[in-house]
């Protein structure tokens, strides 16, 4: 295995490698009081150098009841969500992972580019082998390139449904935020569906032929970790079901906050709103805008927005809605409430649940209906009107095009075992997480297979344009890795070269895209970031059916860098004989209670193993 690289890395590797010995000695992870308070830390204040920010994970299973039904999670340090990364643009990162888990798990940065550190993306079988179970690994990155609003979500399996996600705010230092002074202080909302049960039974059922490619529907949602779900409506009846809370968020009146969405979902899209609050959009995917006002935000799975909230209304507490596009998912009658609320508690206005009114009142449903859907929430489940986004830093549109990709999505059976796959150009993607496209990499004659689906980059500088084509589907939010793009093209119906109209004009700069239902995204990069990254629907379930494909650019140049030798030696550990993908997280049942004591915590199955995982 290669392992050379050149001389700055090098001395970089062995730093990162000092540190991690010297974080074990002095906060060893047996010490369950030291790994959240480093994760939890207060903001870090901006200095005039860098600084190395080291955090401390231990991923476990447990048990959780954030909207009042109590399940079996995944978490990191016992949090939900996971413990927040906060630190300051040209800050080292440095996350110290324990794998308490008996099954392997990775990482996954969604929004920084990892330049120059391409096998840190965490994708098991693009950039690195899964973390071994009862193994610690280091991830550790820079963040010279990037500022803005991000997340960080497991790529394992769909372990991230299960619980493994968080923020990841890279803070723009006060010489160069151009907003600066335009809010005084900042708030975090995480937004996401939420299941009742872990993923192991709903994959079960979703990868099988009954399911008819209908994937799961969430059972609740949650703001911030929070909810309150109706246990009369329960199913099964036997889940155990009790009071929660909803996520309030504590403002000062006369004071203007950021607020910075984050869209974790596993399916869901959600428009987004405060009561009697307009809200200024400054920031999509970690790109400033030029500000402009809404009433309310769509934002879909695995995007971001940052918006700022003035409290200039009448002392008052005013519900906050992050409303569920019961139209992106499938069909049917569900148990689901799509209007997820919590609360914005103005200082001087008590405790009391708010009593505000939005925009749109839905009719109570017919007893076996769906709830109303709000008119406002496009029928496509669309992001916001692309010609009214514009960076603040503008960027010329990339061209000339040097590869130019018409990728179609489509469904289809698989003649093997009659399941519905996700098809891109009519390749449903499978690899070997045990044998990632980085370490192939290393072979100059590596030759890939069709379910790989490898697309070469080999020029320096080309201009890559990619035609999403979802003609024929509903809507699907794409996320490329190791890149921020243009979105030059978006809309319904099929896209015309030189006839459907374009953003030319300092087109909007972002990470995850919608191509909507019937419709299509157009999207342009610079090919400049040595790397294996991953193209795929954001929508974790159709991960899970093959929607991903991958880029290995500049193959040359990526296999001069060589790997690291903790890296490749995660790939030392073989996958477990007879592993079956995409099996899911499956808790074992709880072991029966002895007459008069309460029954036992559920344990959990050794089944999370997959090929390949978002």
């Amino acid at each position: 295995m290669q392992t050379t690289s050149p001389s700055s890395w090098l001395w970089r590797s062995l730093a990162i490698a000092l540190l991690t010995t010297l974080a074990f000695l002095s906060t060893p992870f047996s010490n369950s009081n030291n790994a959240p308070a480093l994760a939890h830390a207060q903001p870090p204040a901006f200095t005039d150098t860098p600084r190395n920010r080291i955090f401390f994970w231990k991923v476990t299973y447990s048990t959780l009841a954030p909207d009042g039904v109590t399940r079996p999670v995944i978490l990191v340090n016992e949090k939900y969500p996971g413990p927040k990364i906060e630190v300051n643009r040209g800050d080292f990162v440095t996350v110290i992972v324990e794998n308490a888990l008996d099954v392997p798990t990775s990482f996954h940065w969604h929004g920084m580019t990892m330049r120059d550190d391409p096998w840190y993306d965490g994708v098991p079988g693009m950039n690195q082998c899964p973390i071994p179970p009862g193994t610690n690994f280091t991830y550790a990155f820079g963040t010279d390139n990037v500022v803005g609003t991000h997340w960080w979500h497991a790529h394992f399996e769909n372990q991230y449904i299960d619980g493994l996600v968080g923020a990841l705010i890279i803070r723009d230092p006060p010489a160069t935020n151009p907003f600066l002074h335009a809010y005084d202080e900042e708030r975090n909302i995480i937004l996401t569906d939420w299941y009742h049960q872990a993923t192991g039974p709903l994959l079960q059922k979703y990868m099988s032929p009954d399911s008819n490619g209908h994937e799961p529907v969430p059972n609740s949602g949650l703001i911030n970790g929070k909810g309150v779900f109706d246990c009369k409506n329960v199913i099964p009846a036997d889940l155990p079901c009790g009071p929660s809370e909803r996520a309030a968020i504590h403002v000062i009146p006369n004071r203007r906050y950021r607020l910075r969405l984050i869209n974790t979902a596993a399916a869901a899209s959600f428009l987004f709103s405060i009561d009697g609050h307009k809200l200024l959009v400054i920031e999509a995917d970690g790109t400033d805008l030029n500000p402009f006002m809404v009433d309310s935000l769509p934002i879909n799975t695995g995007q971001r927005y940052s918006v700022i909230l003035v409290t200039n209304q009448e002392i008052a507490n005013y519900w906050m809605r992050a409303e569920i596009g019961m139209s992106c998912l499938p069909p049917g009658v569900h148990n689901l409430d799509p209007i997820v609320l919590g609360e914005v508690r103005y200082a001087g206005a008590g405790v009391a649940p708010p009593t505000s009114v939005g925009r749109w009142v839905p009719k109570p449903p017919a007893k076996g209906q769906d709830a109303e859907i709000n008119p406002a929430f496009v029928a496509a489940c669309e992001d916001l009107d692309l010609f009214a986004l514009h960076p603040l830093k503008p960027v010329p549109i990339l061209e000339p095009i040097s590869n130019n990709y018409d990728i179609k999505i489509s469904f289809g059976k698989s003649p093997e075992d009659g399941i519905l796959r996700g098809l891109l150009n009519g390749i449903s993607f499978n690899n070997d997480a045990w044998n990632p496209t980085i370490l192939q990499n290393l072979n100059e004659g590596a030759t890939y297979t069709v379910p790989e689906h490898v697309m070469r980059l080999d020029r320096r500088d080309a201009i890559v344009q990619i035609i999403i084509d979802n003609s024929g589907g509903g809507e699907h939010p794409f996320h490329l890795h190791g890149h921020t793009f243009q979105v030059v093209a978006q809309g319904v119906g099929v896209y015309e070269e030189g006839k459907t109209p374009i953003n030319s004009i300092n087109p909007l700069r972002r990470d995850t895209v919608t191509a909507p239902r019937d419709g299509f995204a157009v999207i342009r990069f610079k090919v400049d970031n040595p790397g294996v990254w991953s193209f795929h629907c954001h929508i974790e379930w159709h991960v899970s059916t093959g929607l991903v494909m991958q880029f290995l650019e500049l193959p040359d140049e990526l296999r001069a860098m060589g790997i690291p030798k903790h890296v490749g030696k995660l790939c030392e550990t073989p996958a477990v004989p007879g592993f079956k993908a995409h099996t899911g997280f499956m808790p074992k049942p709880a072991a029966a209670a002895a007459p008069g004591k309460k029954p036992a915590v559920a344990a959990f199955a050794n089944s999370t193993i997959s090929t390949i995982n978002h």
